[in-house]
Order: C-alpha cells, then sequence, then structure tokens
C-alpha cells in the first residue's frame, strides 16, 4: 500500500479580513495564492451554485483552503476540528486571547496537563497540542 499524505484541510470563513487575522496574524502562515472557481464547478463539487472565492494558506506541510462565504453563517459541526502541534501552548493561548478568540481550556484527570481548543470567528473549531 503507498504511503497517503493530507494534502489540505478546507474550511469556511466570513471573510477575508477574517481568515487573514487566523491564518497570517495568529498561527503565522503565509497566504500563498487566492483563487475563484466557478458556480458550475461549485455546483459539481459541492451542490452550490455560486461563485466562489477561496484563499491558500501555508507554512511547511501545513497547509488550508479557506472557502471565504461573505456572509454572517457560522459553522454548525460541534465535533470536526483540526489538531494543530505548537511550540508552547501557554504563549499561543495569551495571543489568541489578546485577539478575543474563544478559548477551551480543559484540566486532564489526574495530570497537571489540560485539552485546549480555539475556535476562530466562524466557529471552526481546532485542538492546539504542544510540539513535544
Amino acid at each position: 500500500m503507498s504511503e497517503k499524505n493530507l494534502e489540505h484541510v478546507a474550511i469556511a470563513v466570513n471573510n477575508e479580513n477574517n481568515s487573514n487575522e487566523f491564518f497570517i496574524e495568529l498561527l503565522g502562515l503565509e497566504k500563498t495564492r487566492s483563487f475563484t472557481v466557478s458556480a458550475d464547478l461549485m455546483e459539481k463539487f459541492f451542490g452550490v451554485s455560486k461563485e466562489q472565492k477561496i484563499i491558500r494558506y501555508e507554512k511547511g506541510t501545513l497547509s488550508f483552503e479557506v472557502f471565504i462565504t461573505d456572509d454572517d453563517s457560522k459553522a454548525h459541526d460541534k465535533f470536526t476540528h483540526s489538531c494543530l502541534l505548537i511550540e508552547n501552548r501557554d504563549e499561543f493561548i495569551k495571543k489568541a486571547t489578546s485577539m478575543g478568540y474563544e478559548i477551551v481550556k480543559v484540566p486532564r484527570k489526574d495530570s497537571n496537563g489540560y485539552y485546549l481548543f480555539i475556535k476562530d470567528s466562524f466557529q471552526n473549531l481546532y485542538e492546539i497540542k504542544e510540539k513535544g
């Protein structure tokens, strides 16, 4: 069986400013490209007949394709999330909190550690683990 790799994660965000703030300012990714998918292709791929702007953010092997909704909708799925490995969770919490992001920090049972999740402006959920 051949090796499998994750090429990118696709999510939605309401607007480009919110997307840039989260992926560039908070996560430190780079905006590598922006493109539009025709309504015809969107209908074929996703059953949505609307032209769609998509922004690609990357750093190393981490890649996100962000679908810009240009509306005020929010994510409805409570369980789907991406897990990101970062260098220093305490620093990350301080920065994310100062930027107004919702942090979910739950102590681990029988441990000094904790589980950490963050929600972006669209209410997409990200689990945050420390490298190590």
